[in-house]
């Protein structure tokens, strides 16, 4: 099998992770490095396009981010100045990709552009910084007045917004509403069947705003286009390419997955993540359903096992409701005990680890480690929000039990661990309050991708596995850090294996 795919960006969760993956008899082809773009430098949109149709000949499935096709990636798609008409120029290559390939598998995906409600640019245009929480309140209080919910306190603090935004709403607006018009434009490609699936990530959770708003627009063209078993709109972003990855091998082998969902507590189900909308069992439900497979109901059936470790809800350590959430409504030792029960029974199991945000749960690991399970797991994802982490498990759960590939299993596991735990739980936190500081750094301006402070992390996550997880540490024999977007909240880590 031939996979081409086209990822969101550059980042190692868009760009290296689908490499990275278990291997179940495919052949996975991505684009060049350097046409790909660089955070806000968008990638090469005419040579993007002459790799692909370079390569669609021969390939079984096609994966592609349409922000990348048309905008040159994720945050690019936030800060452009091109016309409607050349995005649809950009848009209306799908089209001559199926034309030039009518056999194979062709998977989309197109986000909603996003409103954060924060006052910062590093991800967003550059009056961000003078206005993006006033941005994201004009987006929330429109929505409001035109729901007829505004009250009277918040009328008053709109006109105070609107005043501040008076110079770049304008832009900002006009570009949201022509990503709108090439989203709603490319979901054409479901309708008439020149795609196979299309996924609309779901990039901000606010209930109210102009990402809700464009939202509404788009379930509503779903809804009268009866398109709900070849759509999905949920919680994610980075995760995407991975669960389309795995929905592409999956289909391409003839295997319809059988899931089984086992939670840390019983009310695991019903909890809203932290950047998210809705309970946590739908999104898993989600997650299911676009990598082509079904949830089931007992573990006899079950071809993939799926352990979703959360408790009552999300809460930092020092917070008062985190006693209860974590210890008193959480039973971590029958989670650690099914997950042993279940691998003795001959399944494959993953581990989706999303009690805590943008980080491994440290107390689950050691237990895994304590009884000799970190690397008999055939997947595991702790890294950033919770849908992420659920996508990365269950593409490298689907991956694997497809092609039983155990060295590319235990690289896998080794290099979540090494990233989710020691980096993300651990090293980051520390490099950014210890010395940073003292760097004249902060957290959103690292010394270029492999700095003093690329050094740091590399020197903190080596000690930190080697303290904590002897085990794991022996398994590596080099460690190569990369700071892709010279920051601190995300680092490429590369592992050479002994």
């Amino acid at each position: 099998m031939k996979i081409l795919m086209l990822p969101l960006d550059e980042r190692p969760c868009n760009y290296l992770y689908p490499q990275l993956m278990p291997k179940a008899g495919y052949e996975l082809l991505l684009p060049p490095k350097e046409i790909m773009g660089d955070k806000k430098r968008a990638g090469d949109a005419n040579r993007i396009a002459e790799w692909l149709l370079e390569n669609v000949g021969g390939a079984d499935a096609c994966i592609l981010s349409l922000d990348t096709l048309i905008y040159g990636g994720i945050v690019p798609s936030r800060l452009h100045e091109l016309s409607r008409e050349e995005l649809f120029r950009r848009a209306d290559l799908v089209k001559t990709l199926r034309e030039k390939n009518p056999r194979m598998k062709l998977y989309l995906f197109q986000l909603i552009m996003r409103c954060p409600d924060y006052s910062l640019s590093d991800e967003e245009p550059d009056y961000y910084d003078i206005c993006g929480r006033e941005i994201h309140l004009y987006g929330r209080y429109t929505h409001l007045e035109k729901l007829g919910k505004l009250g009277e306190e918040e009328a008053e603090d709109f006109a105070r917004v609107k005043e501040k935004v008076a110079p770049y709403i304008g832009d900002y607006l006009a570009r949201r509403e022509k990503n709108l018009a090439v989203l709603e434009h490319d979901l054409q490609y479901i309708k008439d069947g020149t795609a196979d699936y299309f996924i609309v990530p779901q990039d901000d959770a606010a209930v109210y705003g102009f990402t809700s708003m464009d939202q509404i627009r788009i379930r509503t063209f779903l809804k009268e286009n009866s398109l709900h078993l070849k759509t999905a709109m949920y919680p994610s972003a980075d995760d995407t390419g991975l669960i389309l990855l795995g929905r592409a091998v999956a289909s391409l082998s003839g295997v319809f997955p059988k899931i089984f969902v086992h939670y840390a507590s019983t009310k695991a189900e019903g909890v809203i993540p932290w950047f998210e909308d809705r309970a946590l069992g739908e999104t898993v439900k989600y997650h299911i359903l676009a990598v082509g497979g079904v949830q089931v109901y007992s573990l006899p059936e079950a071809d993939l096992v799926l352990c979703v470790n959360m408790g009552s809800g999300m809460y930092h350590a020092t917070d008062p409701g985190y006693v209860q959430a974590y210890d008193v409504d959480r039973n971590l030792g029958e989670f650690v005990n099914f997950i042993g029960y279940a691998l003795d029974s001959g399944k494959t199991v993953a581990v989706g680890d999303v009690a805590a945000c943008n980080g491994s749960d440290g107390e689950l690991l050691r237990l895994l480690d304590r009884e000799g399970l970190l690397l008999k797991l055939h997947a595991y994802a702790g890294w950033n929000t919770s849908s992420n982490t659920l996508g990365t498990a269950v593409c490298a759960g689907v991956l694997y039990l497809l092609g039983k590939d155990d060295a590319g299993r235990i690289s896998f596991l080794l290099h979540r661990y090494y990233e989710d735990m020691a980096y993300m739980g651990y090293v980051r936190q520390d490099v950014t309050e210890r010395l940073l500081p003292a760097w004249g750094l902060d957290y959103f301006r690292a010394d270029g991708e492999e700095g003093k402070v690329s050094k740091a992390v590399k020197e903190g996550i080596v000690r930190y596995m080697r303290e904590k997880f002897p085990s794991l540490a022996e398994r590596v024999k080099e460690v190569h850090i990369r700071m892709p977007w010279r920051r601190m909240f995300e680092t490429e880590v590369k592992l050479e294996l002994k």
